[in-house]
């Protein structure tokens, strides 16, 4: 098992890598399997495409998230964007890469998904009568965070940008 999750990890970082001087489009699975020293084969039992590897990445990204916000004592809105920008910057080379590619929409598509789990599943709650509305405003305005922060090279502390979100949010 944990040949596997390496290999894979392998896969994702080599696409990842070659993302940094290529398009999505222009790379191939023969780039992908050279860069990460694995065979087609492994490539093959691993993921069935390209964008399976991206959605993998952004998915454990969330799932770190996920985790960082479960070890906090409360699940306020505070402790909730806290870990979410924390993980965000120890992940910037993965979200700029997808940033890069013009993969904006899968990264929106995710922040959606997640926050909306976090809400269903009663971790994160919410006061008002329309959860789906909040939940897409709110998505789209962390996603242009991101956008923005990791544009502007990060400039702003964990804390100065909680601060910032929580007083757009207000």
């Amino acid at each position: 098992m944990i040949v596997a999750e390496n290999t894979k990890q392998k896969i994702v970082d080599a696409l990842f890598e070659l993302l940094a001087d290529k398009e999505l489009g222009v790379i191939s699975v023969s780039n992908i399997c050279k860069t990460a020293s694995v065979s087609r084969m492994s490539y093959y039992r691993s993921f069935k495409s390209k964008d399976q590897i991206i959605d993998y990445q952004i998915d454990q990204i969330f799932q770190e998230f996920f985790n960082y916000l479960m070890r906090k004592p409360n699940h306020d809105i505070s402790a909730f964007l806290d870990a979410f920008f924390t993980i965000c910057r120890k992940n910037q080379h993965y979200i700029q890469a997808i940033l890069k590619a013009n993969l904006h929409d899968r990264l929106y598509d995710k922040v959606h998904f997640y926050l909306k789990d976090l809400i269903d599943k009663g971790i994160f709650k919410l006061r008002t009568e329309s959860p789906d509305m909040w939940i897409s405003f709110v998505a789209g305005g962390l996603h242009q965070m991101i956008v923005s922060w990791m544009n502007e090279g990060l400039k702003e502390s964990n804390e100065e940008i909680v601060m910032l979100t929580r007083r757009f949010l207000r």
